[in-house]
């Protein structure tokens, strides 16, 4: 039967939970379990609550704590409801930390502005310079511009084929078919992104793979690939902590920003639940940042 660690996992595993949930939950309860003074399996409400106060102590975060008590009461609800091991979730009712919402972190319109011609820069001097090197350049350009013009996680934009892309001169469109909680969504693409993948597909290597953005031998483009060359670039225009996901919440402010409604960055992003678009209407760290050195302006 295996413990009853291994026992949930597999439980998560046929209720095809995603790999990194899986992880991050049994990671959850390896932790809780070290600190528990006896088996899993009899844990109460009143070891739930302690653990909880012992995290708090511990100078934990309040986003760390409600994700610890969100795994033990998925625990608990298998343990209630399929394998047997309680009477009543023990997790159930214990009050979680309250989480002040704080946007995710997304460029400056400057920071934008900085990033995008030092793109440009450097695709250009690869092409007069380096003639050799100008194919990977351009295909690096378009990838990062591509992420900030579609709000695409990195893996979305590694899994992409040519077939997902369908462009003309007043349109163009790409499908993201596995997408977070592998739902597809479609995303509608601007004039810029447009002309960069049709000049991207004139020029892209003639190789067997259908992936729309390959290697130097004509394999996938890995996430390791796309967050090396963001890195490069984080580096030149002097941007600390440029990521994918940063590009992906430039787009969704970027959008708000142009009066696009919650509905509909939300579908962009392919969100289940308008909370998480919300984030992106909270100040951000920056703003917050600004608003209090305002007040030495005033004195």
């Amino acid at each position: 039967m295996g413990t009853v660690i291994e026992r949930f996992k597999e439980y998560l595993q046929s209720r095809d939970r995603s790999p990194k949930t899986v992880i991050g939950y049994c990671n959850d309860l390896k932790q809780f379990r070290k600190w528990l003074a006896h088996p899993l399996e009899s844990m109460t409400n009143t070891d739930v609550r302690a653990y909880r106060d012992h995290m708090l102590e511990r100078g934990a975060s309040a986003n760390t704590i409600s994700r610890h008590i969100a795994s033990l009461a998925s625990f608990g609800q298998w343990g209630e409801t399929k394998a047997g091991l309680f009477a009543e979730n023990p997790a159930l009712h214990v009050e979680q930390m309250e989480v002040s919402m704080l946007a995710p972190r997304w460029l400056a319109k400057a920071q934008k502005r900085k990033l995008l011609s030092l793109i440009e820069a450097d695709a250009r001097m690869a092409k007069e310079k380096y003639p050799r090197l100008w194919l990977l350049r351009f295909r690096d350009a378009v990838m990062v511009r591509f992420l900030l013009n579609t709000g695409l996680r990195v893996g979305e934009l590694c899994d992409l084929r040519i077939s997902d892309i369908t462009l003309s001169e007043r349109k163009g469109t790409v499908l993201v078919r596995r997408g977070k909680g592998r739902k597809q969504r479609i995303v509608m693409l601007m004039k810029e992104t447009r002309q960069d993948l049709a000049e991207w597909l004139k020029i892209r290597p003639p190789v067997l793979s259908d992936c729309l953005f390959v290697g130097q031998v004509g394999e996938a483009i890995q996430p390791r690939i796309v967050q090396r060359v963001m890195q490069r670039y984080a580096q030149a225009a002097e941007i600390e902590d440029l990521t994918p996901h940063v590009l992906r919440h430039t787009f969704a402010r970027s959008l708000l920003d142009s009066g696009a409604t919650s509905f509909e960055v939300a579908k962009l992003l392919g969100h289940s639940s308008l909370d998480s678009t919300a984030r992106y209407t909270q100040p951000s760290e920056e703003d917050l940042i600004s608003a209090v050195e305002r007040l030495g302006e005033d004195v």
